[in-house]
């Protein structure tokens, strides 16, 4: 079988891959439509912004798609679906690194680290200034997958009370309770944190209008580290404007990279990060083993860890 990297693979990696598949024949390349393998791959390992609808008629032997990262909107779905070419991804592998995101917001939140550190610069002994706990606060969930469930267990373990959203309402680990999509705007009155690590799909499009921002408590938190595709740039403008709720962490925007120009780099309801709470030094490592697994089952003619169903988008 015939498997091309597009990505950098530490050479480590790239040496225990080789052993474990050694009958195996591995090619890697940061410019993949000059790769002169292209016709002959039956697998491509990538991040999935690489690949085009050209490439993809190139591929004439391309058989599965390989991503890197959990999101695939980026992937030409449309000349993958034709071909009945195989997709999967590492869903999964950035559920402790986001969950962990998610609880340094909220410990910041609640023990105030944004004000003791600048009241540090300014030498100023704010011993007065009050700090809470997690314990017996509810935190609300939209997105009880993998990740959604990890923040969950981490929330558990502060004594959190914990409710989550997802498309039908069906249980899931670590949640009180959980209720379908289409009732959060009803549902998120009283929530002390609503946490969104919705993906990308045609559902989530705007699904956090001005009704939803205008139903959260004015001293709840709002926390985004999904995808911004979940509300507008003029809808969360406004509401961050109008002081809708006490605090926005948001590591995801409805453009990114966000604009020099934004209100938000000044807001001073606004932390926010470069979309990185995916990140870890444990990313291509954990990703590997993924990887070879399902090429274990792809050889066998077994269904694949993690298999995308492009029309739904995930």
């Amino acid at each position: 079988m015939k498997i091309v990297f597009t990505m950098a693979i530490p050479e480590e990696l790239q040496k225990e891959f080789a052993k474990q598949f050694e009958t195996d024949k591995t090619y890697y390349t940061d410019n993949l439509e000059n790769f002169p393998e292209l016709k002959e791959v039956d697998v491509i390992v990538t991040y999935g912004s690489d690949l085009t609808e050209p490439l993809i008629h190139a591929a004439e032997n391309l058989k599965w798609i390989m991503v890197y990262s959990a999101g695939v909107d980026s992937l030409p779905a449309e000349a993958i679906t034709r071909r009945q070419i195989k997709v999967s991804n590492v869903r999964g592998i950035h559920a402790y690194p986001m969950a962990e995101f998610v609880m340094a917001y909220l410990l910041d939140d609640v023990k105030q680290l944004r004000f003791f550190s600048s009241a540090q610069q300014k030498k100023q002994y704010a011993s007065e200034h009050p700090v809470v706990e997690l314990g017996e606060k509810t935190i609300a969930i939209a997105g009880t997958g993998a990740i959604g469930i990890q923040v969950a267990r981490f929330a558990k373990t502060f004594q959190m009370k914990t409710i989550g959203f997802n498309t039908t309402g069906h249980k899931a680990e670590s949640f009180d309770k959980t209720y379908p999509l289409k009732n959060l705007s009803e549902l998120v009155s009283e929530v002390d944190y609503f946490v969104s690590v919705l993906p990308k799909t045609k559902e989530t499009n705007e699904i956090y209008g001005r009704n939803f921002f205008e139903s959260l408590p004015n001293q709840a938190v709002f926390i985004n580290i999904g995808r911004g595709n979940v509300t507008t740039k003029e809808v969360l403008e406004e509401a961050i404007q109008a002081n809708a709720v006490r605090h926005f962490y948001l590591d995801v925007f409805p453009e990114e990279p966000l604009p020099i120009e934004s209100p938000l780099w000044e807001a001073e309801n606004v932390t926010l990060t470069p979309h990185v709470s995916g990140h870890t030094d444990q990313y291509l490592k954990r990703s590997f083993q993924i990887f070879a697994d399902n090429i274990i089952r792809f050889k066998k003619n077994e269904a694949l860890v993690n298999l995308i169903d492009l029309k739904r988008g995930y």
